[in-house]
């Protein structure tokens, strides 16, 4: 794979368009998703620091998984 010279290429900033669309949405919607954020998070306290790791593991164990599948397929 050959780079090309010059300046690099900018990717546009994720959580800014994240922000966008999300700002996009009907204000109900925008309250449900803080609602489940602050859920989320209060609940992830309730875990001990090693039930998190734990999580956090699996998880990405998971997500390699698919992402593994994923590629698999493209072949």
């Amino acid at each position: 794979m050959a780079i090309a010279a010059g300046a690099p290429r900018e990717l546009p900033d994720e959580t800014s368009t994240i922000e966008a669309l999300i700002e996009a949405l009907d204000p109900e919607v925008r309250a449900a998703i803080a609602d489940v954020d602050r859920t989320l998070i209060a609940l992830s306290f309730q875990q001990s620091p090693w039930e998190r790791l734990g999580y956090a593991y699996r998880t990405a164990r998971y997500l390699a998984r698919i992402r593994d599948a994923a590629a698999s397929q493209r072949h």
